[in-house]
């Protein structure tokens, strides 16, 4: 903040330029900065857990132990290999600036909501190691545990979106950072913890799945240091992937097998108390069903991440796994989950009867008929994903909402513990259904129109015209900008103006693209224009039209909303209790 030039850490992220809210954000815009970040939030965790109480204070005072060398661990890594606070001398009279991509206000939120919860799950692996430790992992350790699992997975949701959100708008080219190796390595974490949440469930209702429950925090942990080390390592390159020193790698590839190692050694030893087997036809059986495929699709990513990495360090030829790859292995077993979500909630824990399953097929078979009716009246000619996009999450939607309809029924309470947790599912799985729309809509409907415009001469695009209003270049802060504003008509009615962005960072000699969005509830609309002289004669200029992208941001927020109420009902729980 104070641009302390003699701090190398501060010269090669910041410049004295460069806006307050980026000089923050720079502090983890780099890798040693992004790795005290980890160690800040991991302490942060360890004072929640010393200073709430707790019904066993054994078990929690084993869990600081356990976090406690988790936190050494990294502590070592940071002094050893990647110290923030390195001097430098003689000190320059100026900073080397933040890389362009990353000063944008999606990353002043992406990093520390994503940090909180991938660190979260450290909490989770010391409480297993702690339970296993006392062969302890009852329905009274997944009650205890429960907060510790929802905060995490809750910042993860949001961080995920938070990436999503902030290349959707800083990278120009209209859609999603999608596929991307970093982007997975948060993906794999979320997907262990999603299953991770419902068995632990499980365990607390039923006080079944101990030895699963146990197993999934572990592996949720180590996809966190795996991705961390992927991302640190230099193995792939991104436009976050800050590190490429083999040291630091070798030096987390050590931490991950002495930390993943010893937890499974102390599995293997741990004795666990034996439960009856889960029906299938019930809540337990759903819930196990979507765990193992959750798991499988964390397998298929792992496998898309680290094939090319080994398939190149065995002399292979280096090749790129892309979306084909996962609508080939993902998409089809990521496809029933949400239609398990649907259902799950609707079923009793021990045994649900055939007709009863067949009753609520039936019930909400009409939503996903009307999904089909109004995907097919939309699209023109059909198309069979979208279609199947349409009918699942049609099918979810309609699900959550039969959920809530009985609860409501039931005169439950929503403010009570049990209310909330009823409101959380009701959430939570409404924004699987949402997200899924939205995804579907945006991806498979997006229009994308790309045209030289000439000033004094509208661009037709579709139902839209172009019109250039405004040309002008000028010093902002740390960059250039040439700016161009456009008059935005629809079926010759004035709709908006939109003013896309060409910035030049002097400092790093690199120009990026800033995208002018208009959104409404039904689609967006996204512009930007190409590298011209805005003064020239002629500017390229690129539109898409994304239908149901405010969808996409809206089942995120519904996901960590879930969250956050699963977690005040867990709290609460928790406090009646003591």
């Amino acid at each position: 903040m104070v641009s302390d030039f003699s701090v190398l850490n501060v010269v090669e992220n910041s410049n004295s330029l460069k806006p307050l809210i980026y000089k923050i954000t720079g502090a983890w815009g780099n890798h040693e900065g992004s790795m005290l970040l980890w160690a800040e939030v991991l302490a942060a965790y360890g004072f929640l857990i010393a200073w709430f109480r707790a019904r066993d204070a054994a078990l929690k005072y084993s869990a600081l132990s356990v976090l406690g060398l988790v936190q050494a661990g990294f502590l070592a890594f940071i002094l050893l290999t990647s110290n923030p606070f390195l001097r430098v001398w003689p000190m320059p009279l100026d900073g080397d600036d933040l890389n362009p991509l990353l000063q944008d206000i999606g990353l002043a939120l992406h990093p520390p909501t994503l940090y909180t919860g991938y660190v979260g799950f450290g909490v989770v692996f010391a409480f297993a190691v702690a339970g296993m430790l006392r062969n302890k992992i009852d329905a009274d350790w997944a009650r205890a545990v429960q907060p510790w699992i929802l905060l995490p997975w809750s910042f993860l949701t949001l961080g995920i979106g938070a990436g999503a959100w902030w290349a959707y708008r800083e990278l120009g080219w209209g859609g999603w950072w999608f596929w991307d190796p970093v982007e997975n390595v948060s993906l794999l974490p979320w997907l262990s913890a999603t299953a991770l949440l419902h068995a632990n469930m499980v365990l607390e209702r039923r006080g079944q799945l101990a030895r699963w429950v146990a197993a999934l925090s572990i592996l949720t942990f180590s996809l966190s240091l795996i991705g961390t080390f992927i991302v640190r390592s230099g193995l792939i390159t991104s436009v976050h992937a800050f590190a490429s020193d083999p040291t630091r790698g070798l030096f987390i590839l050590g931490y991950i097998l002495l930390t993943t190692g010893g937890a499974l050694v102390i599995y293997g030893r741990s004795k666990f108390v034996p439960s009856p087997p889960a029906e299938l036809l019930s809540r337990t059986g759903f819930i196990l069903i979507g765990n193992l495929l959750l798991v499988t699709c964390a397998g298929t990513v792992l496998i898309a991440i680290l094939y090319p990495v080994l398939l190149t360090l065995f002399g292979g030829e280096a090749i790129s796994v892309g979306p084909h790859y996962f609508d080939a292995t993902f998409l089809p077993l990521a496809a029933p989950l949400p239609i398990l979500a649907a259902l799950a909630p609707l079923m009793a824990w021990d045994h649900t009867g055939r007709r009863y399953l067949k009753e609520q097929l039936r019930a909400l078979a009409p939503a996903a008929a009307v999904a089909l009716l109004v995907c097919l009246a939309l699209v023109s000619p059909p198309n069979a994903e979208a279609l199947l996009g349409a009918a699942i999450g049609g099918f979810g939607l309609f699900g959550a909402a039969r959920y809530l309809q009985r609860a409501r029924q039931a005169k439950v309470n929503f403010l009570s513990p049990g209310g909330m947790r009823f409101l959380a599912s009701f959430c939570a799985h409404t924004g699987v259904a949402v997200l899924v729309i939205g995804m579907t809509s945006s991806v498979l409907f997006r229009q994308m129109h790309e045209a030289p415009l000439v000033p004094d001469r509208p661009l037709h695009f579709g139902r839209y015209t172009l019109s250039l209003a405004n040309a002008e270049r000028r010093h902002v802060h740390n960059y250039i900008s040439r700016r161009a504003d456009f008059r935005v008509d629809e079926d010759g009615h004035y709709l908006t103006t939109l003013s896309p962005e060409l910035r030049y960072y002097p400092v790093r000699a690199t120009q990026t693209t800033e995208a002018a969005i208009y959104s409404t509830p039904w689609r967006d609309l996204y512009l930007v224009i190409g590298d011209a002289d805005i003064g020239g004669s002629r500017i390229g200029v690129r539109m898409y039209v994304a239908p149901g992208q405010q969808l996409v941001w809206l089942g995120f927020l519904l996901g960590g909303l879930g969250g956050f109420l699963a977690l005040a009902g867990a709290a609460r729980r928790l406090k009646e209790a003591r």
